[in-house]
Order: C-alpha cells, then structure tokens, then sequence
C-alpha cells in the first residue's frame, strides 16, 4: 500500500495523497510501481484512505516493510506537522515513500531542502531493536541523508527513546491516542 506511483508513459511520480477524488482524476491502467513498474490499482472507500496497491507482489530490491493504515496516517500528519508548524521546513519539497537507490531503502518522508540537503522522516511502530536504528541511520547517513525518528506504539521502548536522545539530542514521539484518534474521525 503506497502514496506514490508513476505514471506508466511520463515516469512522473504521482502522490495521491494531493486527489480529492484519485478515481476520478487519475488514469486506470496508467499508474505503475516507482520500484517494480508492475501495475499499480487505486484502493479507496468510506473506511479506507486513498492509496495504490499492487495487483501482484511487488518485486523490488528495496527493504521496506508493510504499512498499516496508522502507519500511512501517520506519515501524514509528520508531513502536515512539517509543512505547517516548522518555518525551515516552508520552502523544502516534502516527498512520501522516496527511493534511496545508494542503500536501496525507501524513505517514509524525505525533505529536501532548496539548497540540497536531505532529511529523512522515518515513522516506526512496529518493534524495533537499538541494533536495528542504528543500521537504518547509518545506512541513511552513508546516503548523505540526515534522518528524524518518529517513535510510536512497540517502538516506543525506554531503550530506543534512550538511544535517539544519546545519538540524536532528543527523542520524538508520535501520540498514539491523537493518531488513533485521527484515523477513527477520518473512517466517518
């Protein structure tokens, strides 16, 4: 389940999170995956949010994992939150789902910024060792990207938030009743 494809003859990457209406403004049949360039569908409903989803598997040699709904609901509101309440952030691009090809990983959020520097906004909710953080960082780093943590629900561990405030400064949590609470007004 992804915010981004490509339209299949532009290659042009395709956020559908910026359609009031995907099914009425996008092209069937016209949309591929950014990763595989197998055929992407439109999934949307009265409980789930608009995203594309793959007819088959997608094959890509990208590490990426699957996302639950508040997993993508979250990305969201880390990039409203970005756009809207983070002055640096006003003129910086804000992309979903953006390919790292140099550590073949798929950021969740990247920023880039007018001058060329990149932030990665990772949101992570499932369990997740120190171990683990520390790899992805190191991966992102090496990739000339900075990245921000966005702790929340099995991730959110006294030795994970210990680990971003020794390595990072501070540890950033997403509120788990405010996104529950987001996602279940967004399903009416």
């Amino acid at each position: 389940m992804a915010f981004i494809a490509r339209h299949k003859d532009t290659r042009e990457r395709i956020d559908i999170t910026r359609y009031a209406r995907p099914r009425d403004e996008l092209q069937a049949g016209r949309l591929i995956c950014q990763f595989c360039d197998q055929e992407m569908i439109i999934r949307h409903g009265m409980i789930v949010r608009a995203h594309f989803a793959h007819k088959v598997a997608c094959t890509t040699p990208y590490v990426g994992h699957p996302e639950s709904p508040e997993h993508r609901f979250g990305k969201m509101l880390v990039a409203e939150h970005l756009r809207q309440e983070v002055a640096e952030y006003s003129d910086a691009r804000i992309e979903f789902e953006f390919p790292i090809p140099e550590v073949r990983r798929i950021a969740d959020i990247l920023v880039i910024f007018p001058n060329g520097w990149r932030v990665a906004h990772e949101i992570q909710l499932a369990s997740i060792t120190v171990e683990y953080l520390q790899q992805r960082t190191e991966d992102y780093l090496r990739a000339g990207i900075d990245v921000v943590w966005w702790l929340g629900k099995s991730a959110d561990t006294p030795a994970n938030r210990a680990w971003c405030e020794q390595y990072f400064g501070e540890s950033l949590g997403l509120d788990m009743q405010i996104l529950a609470r987001a996602l279940a007004d967004e399903d009416l």
